[in-house]
Formats: C-alpha cells, sequence, structure tokens
C-alpha cells in the first residue's frame, strides 16, 4: 500500500507540472501582448504600424503553441458554446463580405486585415485562460506595472511642463507611446478595472503598487481633458463600485470589503483634487486655452454650442447622410475615409480632415450595413447581460468578481467607440480582444461539463485557419509597416520645402518610386500613395508623367481635393489657365472652408476674367467662414480685375465694414470712385 500511494504521489507530480509549465508559458505569451504597447516610438508615420505587425507575429506564435498541445482542446470546443462566438463571427464575416461593394478593395483588405488580426486575437486569448482564472491573478500584476511605468512617466511629463509650456500644448503631449492623448486615456480607463482586481486579490507589495498605480493611473486621465475617457472613468467607477457592493452585501464579508472601498474611493477623490487644483492655477496663465477642469470638459459634453460637441454631431448627421444611400451593403469595409470629405468638407478648416466620424457603430453602419452595426452592438448587450446573471447566480463568488472588472473594463471601451474610433488602435484593440476573450470561453459561459473527448481534428479545423490567416495578416501588416516608413521619410522630405518657393526636395522621384510601395494605396494621412509620387514628377517639371499618373490612380480616392489641387498648380506652371481654374474650382467646391483653394481658385478667375467666378467662389467661402484674410484677397482680386470700379468699391466698402483696420483694403479707397 505505501508503495501504491508513493505511485500516485509522483503521478500527480507528473501531471501537474506540464500544467505549471504551460501556465508560465501562457503568461508570457500574453504578457507580451500587452507590451506592445510599450514598444519605443519609432521612425514611422504613425506607431500603430509597428503594433498591428508585432501583435499578427504573437498571434502565429501562440497558434503555433496551442497546436502543440491538447490542454487546449476544451477550450476550442468552448468557444462555439457561446451566442457571443457567434456574433463577433457574424459580425467579422459580413465585415468582409461588404469589401465586395467597396470601392477600393484593396484598401477594404488592409484594414479588414487589422479586424482579422483582432478576432485572431479574441480567440486566442479565449482558448489561453479557458479554466485558468487564477492566470489572471499574475496577469493583473504584468498590466499593473505597465500602467505604472506608463501613467508615472505622464504624471511627470505634466508637472515638469506645467507653467513653462502652454496648457493645451502640454496636455496634447501626454500620448505615452500611443501618439495621441486621447488613445491614451482611453486605454488606461479600459485598464484601471484590472488594477482594481489586482488590489483587491493580491497581497503585501503588489497590492500597496495597486494603490500607487490606480492612483498614478486616474490622474493623468484628469489632467489630458479627454470628455470620452471621464465618462468611461465615471461608468466604469459605477458599474465596478456597485456591483461589487451588491456582491459583498450578498456575501457579507464586509470587513475587509470596507478597508479596500475607503482605498479605492480614497484615490479617486485624491486624484481628483490635485489634478482639478493644478489645471485651475495652470488655467490663471492660459486664459484662451480649451482645456479646464472636469466639470468644464464634462459639461460641454451635452452643449451644443461648444465647438467640438457640435462638430461631432455634424459629423454623425452626415454620417446618417451617407448611410441612408446604402443602409444594406455600406460602402465597403475600409471605405469611409474615402466618403468622409463629402460630409467633411463643408465642416473643417483649411486642410484638416476627419478619416472617422468618431462613432465606431455608425462608422460600422457606413461600412458594411445596419445590420452589422446592429450585431456588433449586440455583443455588448448581451456582454452585459450574461455578466449580470453570472453575479446574481450561484456560482464561484471569484467568477462573479472578474465578470464585474470584465463588464467595467468593457463599459470604458463601449464609451470609447461612442465617442471616437478605438477599432483602429492596436493597443485599445488588443484590451477589447482580452475582454471578449475572456467573455468568450470562461466566466460568461456555459457551466456545463467539460468534454474529454480528444479528438485532433476539432483542433486542426480551429489552428489550421487561425494560422494560415495568421500568416496572411502578418504579411499584409509587413506591407503597411514598410510602407509607413517611407512616409515618414518621404512626408517630412515634401514638408520641409513647403512655402518655400523653388525649394528642391533631398529626394529624387526614382528614389520614391523605387522605395515607396503601391500598396497600401492610400498613406496613413489619407492621401493616394501615388500622389506623393506625383509631387516629385511635379519638382523635376515631369508635368505630363505626373497627369498621367493621377488619372491613373484618381478611382482609388475620388473625393479628396489634394489630387486636383496638384493638377491646377501643374496646369498653371505650364500656362495652361482654363484646365488650371478647372481644378481650381473643384479643389475649392470640395474643401469651400479651404483658404488656399479659395485663393487659388479666386486668382484663376480673374486671370480667366470670370468676374462672375469671382463673387461665387467668395460667396461660398464666406458662407462658412467670415475672415480678414478672405476680404482682403477678394477686394485684391476684384481691384486687379477688369470689373467696374463702382463694383470693386461696394466689394472694398463692404470689407471694411467687418474689418475696418485691413490695410489692402484701406489703401485701395483712394484709388476708386467717392
Amino acid at each position: 500500500m505505501q508503495g501504491e500511494k508513493q505511485k500516485v504521489k509522483s503521478s500527480q507530480v507528473l501531471t501537474s507540472k506540464p500544467s505549471t509549465i504551460t501556465n508560465n508559458i501562457i503568461l508570457v505569451i500574453v504578457s507580451l501582448y500587452f507590451l506592445v504597447d510599450c514598444v519605443p516610438k519609432v521612425a514611422i508615420i504613425d506607431q500603430m504600424g509597428i503594433h498591428w505587425l508585432l501583435i499578427a507575429l504573437l498571434n502565429l506564435i501562440a497558434g503555433l503553441f496551442i497546436l502543440k498541445s491538447n490542454e487546449f482542446l476544451n477550450g476550442i470546443k468552448s468557444l462555439f458554446k457561446n451566442k457571443v462566438t457567434w456574433l463577433y463571427l457574424a459580425f467579422v464575416t459580413i465585415s468582409g463580405i461588404s469589401i465586395f461593394f467597396a470601392l477600393n478593395k484593396s484598401e477594404g483588405l488592409v484594414i479588414y486585415a487589422r479586424l482579422l488580426t483582432i478576432c485572431i486575437t479574441v480567440f486566442i486569448f479565449g482558448i489561453l485562460f479557458y479554466d485558468r482564472k487564477n492566470l489572471l491573478k499574475d496577469l493583473v500584476v504584468v498590466v499593473m506595472l505597465i500602467v505604472l511605468a506608463q501613467s508615472f512617466n505622464g504624471v511627470m511629463q505634466f508637472f515638469a511642463g506645467l507653467g513653462k509650456i502652454d496648457l493645451s500644448t502640454l496636455v496634447n503631449s501626454l500620448q505615452s507611446t500611443t501618439g495621441n492623448k486621447n488613445i491614451f486615456a482611453a486605454a488606461l480607463v479600459i485598464k484601471i478595472p484590472l488594477i482594481i482586481y489586482c488590489i483587491l486579490k493580491r497581497q503585501g507589495i503588489f497590492r500597496y503598487l495597486g494603490l500607487l498605480t490606480l492612483f498614478l493611473a486616474v490622474l493623468p486621465v484628469f489632467f489630458i481633458n479627454a470628455r470620452s475617457a471621464y465618462l468611461g472613468l465615471i461608468s466604469s467607477f459605477l458599474i465596478v463600485g456597485g456591483l461589487t457592493i451588491y456582491l459583498q452585501l450578498k456575501s457579507k464579508a464586509m470587513a475587509q470589503f470596507k478597508l479596500n472601498s475607503l482605498l479605492i474611493l480614497g484615490i479617486y477623490v485624491l486624484a481628483f483634487f490635485i489634478s482639478q487644483n493644478t489645471l485651475n492655477k495652470a488655467k490663471l496663465f492660459n486664459q484662451t486655452t480649451v482645456y479646464g477642469t472636469f466639470g468644464d470638459r464634462l459639461g460641454t459634453v451635452v452643449d451644443t454650442n461648444n465647438e467640438a460637441t457640435n462638430i461631432r454631431l455634424k459629423y454623425w448627421k452626415g454620417a446618417f447622410n451617407l448611410i441612408s444611400k446604402r443602409p444594406l451593403t455600406g460602402v465597403g469595409y475600409g471605405n469611409w475615409k474615402l466618403y468622409s470629405p463629402l460630409y467633411t468638407g463643408p465642416l473643417i478648416n483649411d486642410n484638416l480632415f476627419s478619416k472617422h466620424p468618431h462613432n465606431d457603430f455608425i462608422e460600422i453602419a457606413g461600412e458594411s450595413g445596419i445590420l452589422n452595426s446592429i450585431i456588433f452592438l449586440s455583443i455588448f448587450i448581451c456582454a452585459f447581460f450574461s455578466a449580470l446573471s453570472i453575479i446574481r447566480s450561484k456560482r464561484d463568488p471569484e467568477i462573479k468578481l472578474i465578470a464585474i472588472i470584465i463588464l467595467g473594463s468593457l463599459a470604458g471601451y463601449f464609451i470609447d467607440a461612442f465617442f471616437n474610433f478605438p477599432s483602429e488602435r492596436p493597443n485599445i484593440q488588443v484590451l477589447f480582444a482580452f475582454i471578449l476573450g475572456v467573455i468568450l470561453t470562461n466566466y460568461f459561459a456555459s457551466t456545463g461539463g467539460h468534454s474529454e473527448s480528444h479528438r485532433p481534428i476539432s483542433k486542426l479545423i480551429f489552428i489550421v485557419p487561425t494560422i494560415l490567416f495568421g500568416i496572411v495578416t502578418v504579411y499584409v501588416h509587413t506591407l503597411a509597416f514598410q510602407s509607413m516608413k517611407v512616409q515618414w521619410v518621404v512626408d517630412n522630405d515634401l514638408n520641409s520645402i513647403d512655402n518655400l518657393p523653388g525649394a528642391i526636395p533631398n529626394l529624387k522621384y526614382a528614389q520614391v518610386n523605387s522605395v515607396l510601395p503601391d500598396y497600401p494605396q492610400i498613406a496613413e494621412n489619407s492621401e493616394i500613395i501615388a500622389f506623393k509620387k506625383a509631387k516629385y514628377l511635379r519638382v523635376e517639371k515631369r508635368y505630363q508623367e505626373a497627369i498621367h499618373l493621377l488619372d491613373s490612380v484618381q478611382y482609388q480616392s475620388p473625393y479628396l481635393p489634394y489630387s486636383d489641387d496638384l493638377r491646377c498648380n501643374i496646369y498653371l506652371e505650364t500656362k495652361q489657365l482654363d484646365s488650371a481654374f478647372k481644378y481650381g474650382k473643384k479643389a475649392a467646391s470640395i474643401k469651400p472652408r479651404n483658404f488656399y483653394y479659395y485663393r487659388m481658385a479666386s486668382y484663376l478667375a480673374r486671370v480667366n476674367n470670370d468676374i462672375d467666378g469671382v463673387h461665387k467662389l467668395f460667396k461660398t467661402y464666406h458662407t462658412y467662414r467670415n475672415d480678414q484674410q478672405s476680404w482682403s484677397y477678394y477686394a485684391l482680386t476684384m481691384f486687379y480685375s477688369k470689373a467696374n470700379r463702382a463694383e470693386v468699391k461696394k466689394v472694398v466698402d463692404s470689407g471694411l465694414k467687418y474689418f475696418p483696420q485691413d490695410t489692402i483694403m484701406l489703401s485701395y479707397r483712394p484709388l476708386l470712385p467717392k
């Protein structure tokens, strides 16, 4: 009997050891996904290029790891027992089908590769964490350390620049490695519930570090002044706080809970008062800044007279008009940016451009149809009610707490998706994949017993396509990454000669053409890649080649004014004034608030002796902007035209009513009839 006991004990060691090794490997793999957010900035037009590529590579590594082991069979099978899985797969599938209706299918595939990447990540997270809830306690320590480093750096950067840098510039500089303050704030909001989980479940040094991290994470969210982040912070706080109170009241374990609650609440309150006091003092030296305190910024959310709120509402209205034209199929996944100039042109001054309607649900409806947007929304609704059912059930309190934490993070993501476009940002998408992965196969899944069937085919059917799709996404992201690196060099080269007549860029067309790939066709600043090449041809006075190149790629993004403006300048340089006027008017009509386009078209109207055209161009511009520079140029154009002098005087007198100190218009007055 003694030998038999020894045999059993030895067997237990042998069976537990691989599980421990597997858990450690899983922790490393998942930690690497979260560490993608910490990759130092590289010379690239947008940091997300390197992030997408790294996530796709991690998917391949994780997929091969899952393929090698039979420990994940139950996790794979459990994926398809959850209705959220089928909703998400339906969303991804319909998004892919919509590309067949896209204006630019190539661009659709580039953006769809990102969705496929996150789809794979979702399922990998779900499989890896299946029935491994204890791993979350270790993972949140990793997340906590990452947030501690990022938020500490952000707080130090803010206080170092306070009083030395304009407040608006300082706030906008709080970006971490994301390249945008709003993305940084959104990521913190989504991670904060995980920090709270670390405080609740860990002891000793990690608990104290969790408390410090929570303080340092909440502080920059207040400093950054992102209204969607404020709403997300409030929502997650109320959800996690309210449901945790409910959970503790039901379990009657109040002593430790009261202490934790007071500590967490105290941290929020302390961070709030420190941030508001600091921002109030900073505002005294920055009277013109749009940023302010928590109350100032949150109050503008419902203020339709506020410029930022008003412009977002106009985006949504314009987006709804576009959606109404193709409600079933949409314009094709990844193609919204091609159509957005149709409604953003009259809304934004000069060359500012918005690729997104600042609402992922609206953008999904516009790209792949209203039904697909409803399906995407249903994922959140199902997750919410599934979490509530778990919290009210008789399941393990640990499972209930995890459901609350995941729901708090999901609320932060939902708010950001409603006001911004987190679907484009890889660091936010990793968080979404983690949240959804946990939902799919662990805590919101059915509570039925585990299947013990170990049929290899069940694993291969899932993993082989995952790896194949993973290889495709790595290839696409590699092309995009290479393009983004060259875009960085090319854009800086071209920007160096902006507004410098006769200046020559460092690069030649032949160099740019050889290193800048044709795929993707659309650059990150929404310019057609071929447009950048055509600018070099123009500098080298290879005008016909430039025109031919622009004409050959016009279909790739027909609603942007950039190519029309370049054609206008080329025809002007070649003395083809009729053609120059044609494309100058076209650019001005697409962006009627752009002063440069207005000025060029107005000049060409004058040299073509089209006085009515001069009036029409100004009337259109004046509809959107009543500024001194336009009145001054309108008067100049009319003065040097062949228009009747009385007509010119009328223009000058009208302009001086608005801007009586304008020196140009005042100089014309003595030269005009009394």
